[in-house]
């Protein structure tokens, strides 16, 4: 040990701990999940709606139009091998890039923060999508995707700002055990 530790006062050395103690509980360092990391017995992977066994939001209510703060209940979740969990953004295809890159986004599963950049995103057409008035939209959403989710009672909260406000939505799933 190096002889300055021993002049450091009780309190700042007390400071340090707790500092060290928060940056590695609530987010310091990389304890964002990325493509490939393991969260309770399930992967995370880079996937498309396309590639999935299911879409967690075929199974909840995906469409909210208002900025605001929701919470909401999903019906049970079969467990499958492949969960589409994306979620994203939609517009008229001639716009959505202009709305896309006026936008922040951020979301955790089980209260661990996802990098969501890491998993980039696709786009899908919506032909004759009630929510936009019947018309065709472009989907852009994130490419993220749960292998083998395990059993039992989930999060998932995106939270996203664009110029017109801010949503912040949480899904609360339970995968099925069998």
């Amino acid at each position: 040990m190096s002889g300055r530790l021993e002049h450091v006062s009780p309190l700042r050395a007390a400071f340090l701990l707790v500092m060290v103690f928060v940056l590695s509980a609530f987010g310091g360092g990389s304890s964002q999940l990325r493509p490939g990391d393991e969260l309770s017995g399930m992967t995370l992977i880079k996937g498309t709606a396309a590639k999935a066994d299911l879409k967690l939001f075929d199974v909840c209510d995906p469409v909210i139009l208002a900025s605001g703060r929701y919470t909401r209940k999903c019906r049970a979740v079969p467990r499958v091998s492949r969960l589409f969990i994306g979620y994203g953004q939609f517009d008229l295809p001639q716009v959505i890039n202009t709305t896309w890159k006026g936008s922040r986004w951020a979301a955790w599963l089980d209260g661990r923060r996802i990098d969501l950049p890491r998993f980039g995103t696709s786009d899908r057409t919506l032909v004759a999508f009630p929510p936009a008035g019947g018309k065709t939209v472009t989907l852009r959403e994130w490419r993220v995707m749960l292998v083998k989710a395990p059993p039992g009672r989930h999060t998932l909260r995106y939270r996203f700002r664009d110029p017109s406000g801010a949503i912040d939505a949480t899904w609360v799933f339970a995968v099925s055990r069998q």
